[in-house]
């Protein structure tokens, strides 16, 4: 699916003097990817912990509930700082990504990820109890949304 029209707005955000910054210099894009990635790590691990609780693998003694209230803080930081880095990461390179069909992946998943998790995730886990057929069912869907962003920001690289 090749968003013509998006264009124009690709070209701008590929000369901002921010993108300019970031992919100009010698250490600016690896240090801001290097953040990227570590906040992904956070984040993960806070999918993974709410993920396998929800499907009943992990930490049975916590409630869904419980255990979802102490790592969305977590969670919520590493989202804002990949976010970030990533907004940062695109500016250096927009046209780069406007013709990267690993991109578009990446940006559809994400998109979904975020509103599965902010919707439907949100709304299961505020309960203490979750059936089973629904927590593996919304454990599964999230894993494999994020994951699938991992992927996909990884292949960016390569296609």
């Amino acid at each position: 699916m090749k968003l013509d029209f998006l264009m124009p707005f690709f070209k701008w955000c590929d000369g901002t003097m921010l993108g300019h910054w970031v992919g100009g210099g010698t250490w600016e894009f690896p240090m801001i990817e290097t953040i990227h990635i570590l906040a992904l790590a956070m984040l993960y691990g806070c999918v993974v912990v709410i993920s396998l609780r929800l499907m009943g693998i992990l930490m049975k003694g916590w409630t869904v509930a419980g255990i979802t209230r102490e790592v969305t803080p977590f969670l919520n930081a590493s989202l804002a700082v990949i976010l970030t880095s990533g907004t940062l990461l695109y500016l250096s390179e927009a046209m780069k990504a406007f013709d990267n069909a690993a991109f578009w992946i990446k940006v559809d998943l994400l998109f979904a990820a975020l509103l599965f998790h902010f919707t439907v995730v949100r709304k299961v886990t505020r309960a203490d109890e979750v059936s089973r057929a629904t927590g593996v069912t919304v454990g599964l869907i999230s894993l494999v949304l994020w994951l699938g962003i991992g992927c996909a920001g990884r292949a960016i690289g390569f296609v």
